[in-house]
């Protein structure tokens, strides 16, 4: 798609975007980094500040780029915007500390501005840190009917959706989950939005199942 999308256009741009939420190979990770550090180039692909804060959140993710660089990239874009962004890239490090500074700063305090607490919460679940992400499960169970009882509702709802474990797709988070609603007894709000982020989770397998019993025919 690269060598064929027209320079300049809006597929270019797109296949920009797609590429930088699943870049993973070495090659692609050391393309992003070329062009973000101008040792690479794309005829037409104008690498603005957006398309920057994509690729930078991509390293910081799979663990090439740390404080150091996000910091830099922060220093380049001093607006609400590049706040953040810097946020989402710090948030989505694959380190146990990057994750417990983001889940601190969510659930342990309620200090964040609803955009910048939406950004931490949008680069602390990544799909391919499943492991690093799996204790948060039951801490998510343990906070979140305290959470929604004490903070605003635009923010309460943020997070009960946000950190719901979304990306652990297995029967056991089916049952902790419907272990929670059958003891917590959460209002019909709460109650809601938990059964709704299960159904996501339902959905996942039934599809996994889906593509394996395709794969065997």
């Amino acid at each position: 798609v690269r060598a064929v999308a027209e320079p300049g256009s809006d597929h270019q741009l797109a296949w920009a975007r797609a590429f930088s939420a699943t870049a993973r190979t070495p090659e692609q990770l050391d393309l992003l980094e070329g062009l973000l550090e101008d040792r690479e180039s794309i005829e037409g692909l104008a690498v603005d500040t957006e398309l920057r804060w994509a690729f930078v959140q991509r390293l910081a993710a799979v663990g090439r780029y740390d404080e150091a660089e996000i910091g830099a990239e922060a220093e380049r874009d001093k607006t609400a915007a590049g706040e953040r962004h810097a946020e989402t890239a710090r948030a989505s490090r694959p380190t146990e500390e990057a994750k417990a500074e983001a889940w601190a700063a969510v659930v342990e305090s309620d200090k964040l501005p609803n955009a910048v607490q939406e950004a931490v919460i949008g680069g602390f679940a990544q799909t391919d840190q499943r492991e690093l992400l799996a204790p948060y499960t039951d801490q998510y169970f343990s906070v979140v009917k305290d959470i929604w009882d004490a903070r605003s509702h635009e923010i309460a709802q943020q997070i009960v959706v946000g950190l719901y474990p979304s990306v652990q797709v297995s029967e056991e988070t089916l049952a902790k989950t419907d272990a929670w609603l059958a003891a917590a007894e959460p209002t019909p709000a709460l109650r809601r939005l938990i059964s709704e982020s299960r159904s996501g989770i339902e959905r996942a397998l039934k599809a996994q199942a889906a593509d394996a019993a395709a794969a065997s025919a």
